[in-house]
């Protein structure tokens, strides 16, 4: 259905339901929109309901009907629920050919820090470099899956080569979780339920198999997701130009690492989820101190934005200005863009998430297990709530309705906002 296809990305699929299941999920989807959920949101709901279908289809060897919705049983779901939550129990990859298809590679440096005795000689021959040059060039800042290096390159026996170059720290495997988190199981079964809620409401379904199903219970865990407030620091310096002057990399004084340098100082320095630092367009720049966005939920927020992130923004609009001669920007364009073949377009989430995930490869330094964009934002209130913050300031600089279950909304003033920074954030001390 065109809809439904112009709705959602195209890497989401629905052929595994016919029409009428189709028509109902166009109708979920719209209705999510009425209730001014995200295009983010949206379309996680999207791919989590697709991904049900397909095993649907999988599970009972024919295309899925609205009425094979209805009648599924307790049984079918918990089987989802399992395939969901370890896809991959009980396989055995059979051989490295195997291994290598299925696993995903991206590409760190073409000189190793140490090659091992026993590939010395691999590394001196010409094959080897022309390798390297075609996986630099093929990769670049991307991950890809060991069949598609395969399709791409064509060259015999890639597998083993690419297996030499991993262990001497050329090329690294992204490795997936073999597992889904607790967390993860609870929003899978929670989206589900939403959605089937949805059908028995639309369909007048008196009952359903899906309210004998518990919703699955975890605790939020964010200690393996936040910087101490030194490592923070010295993980901005480190990548930070201006400050670094011991070693830098060339790739450091491109106009478009100095983008992705404003763009981290902001996400660490504000608090804002990436998909809010997106909507900024270059008419927002300069920053005024006290600025309102549009959050998650379509949810006005007041946030601070100190003069660092103006000074970062300033440094990467006037570097691009400088190289990209032929660059014309309208006041309508994204803030922060990525120019390729003459083309400008904004970035995306997974635009920001592959380059603190490259960034941080290169960094020496401590950093949380999982270092995301979004650590950023667990740090900055992590790092506010300890200089002495109170927790419904934070509540209200996040834009969340509320940061435990037992919390109260509260409202908080301009004024008091500016002296929350002053007396916690590190950057806002570092500028005085």
């Amino acid at each position: 259905m065109k809809e439904l296809e112009n709705l959602l990305p195209k890497s989401i699929s629905f052929n595994s339901a016919f029409n009428d299941l189709k028509e109902e999920c166009l109708n979920f989807f719209q209705s999510l929109q009425l209730q001014g959920k995200s295009p983010l949101t949206i379309t996680e709901y999207a791919r989590t309901i697709s991904h049900f279908i397909n095993f649907l289809e999988d599970y009972s060897g024919q295309k899925v009907r609205l009425k094979d919705i209805k009648n599924l049983g307790k049984i079918s779901i918990n089987s989802y629920l399992a395939f969901y939550k370890n896809p991959e129990k009980g396989s055995l990859l059979k051989d490295i050919k195997s291994n290598f298809h299925q696993q995903n590679y991206y590409f760190i440096k073409k000189t190793p820090r140490k090659i091992l005795s026993e590939d010395k000689a691999f590394f001196s021959n010409k094959e080897t470099i022309k390798l390297l040059d075609k996986l630099e060039n093929f990769l670049g800042g991307e991950i890809k899956k060991g069949l598609e290096i395969e399709q791409s390159l064509k060259i015999k026996n890639i597998h083993f080569k690419i297996e030499r170059l991993r262990r001497n720290g050329c090329i690294k495997v992204d490795k997936l979780k073999k597992e889904k988190s607790p967390r993860s199981v609870a929003r899978n079964i929670s989206v589900l339920r939403t959605f089937i809620e949805f059908l028995c409401k639309s369909n007048k379904w008196e009952s359903h198999a899906i309210k004998k199903i518990e919703s699955s219970k975890y605790t939020s865990r964010t200690d393996d997701k936040v910087f101490e407030e030194k490592d923070i620091i010295e993980f901005l310096n480190f990548i930070d130009p201006d400050t670094n002057n011991e070693s830098i990399e060339e790739s450091f004084l491109s106009w478009e690492h100095r983008r992705d340098l404003a763009i981290l100082y902001f996400l660490y320095s504000s608090g804002l989820r990436v998909s809010e630092i997106l909507q900024f367009k270059m008419e927002n720049y300069p920053f005024k101190e006290y600025s309102k966005i549009l959050g998650k939920g379509k949810k006005e927020r007041y946030i601070i934005i100190l003069e660092i992130v103006n000074k970062k923004i300033k440094n990467y609009l006037q570097s691009l200005s400088e190289i990209e001669k032929n660059l014309n920007l309208d006041k309508k364009d994204p803030l922060f863009i990525k120019y390729t073949n003459g083309s400008k377009k904004g970035l995306s989430s997974r635009d920001i998430q592959r380059t603190m995930k490259k960034l941080i490869q290169k960094f020496d330094g401590n950093y949380p297990i999982h270092s995301t964009p979004h650590s950023l934002r667990h740090s900055f209130a992590s790092h506010i709530l300890r200089g002495g913050t109170d927790i419904r300031a934070i509540q209200e600089l996040l834009g969340h309705s509320s940061l435990t279950s037992t919390q109260i909304y509260t409202e908080l003033n301009e004024k008091t906002l500016l002296n929350v920074y002053d007396k916690s954030h590190p950057h806002s001390e570092k500028e005085k």
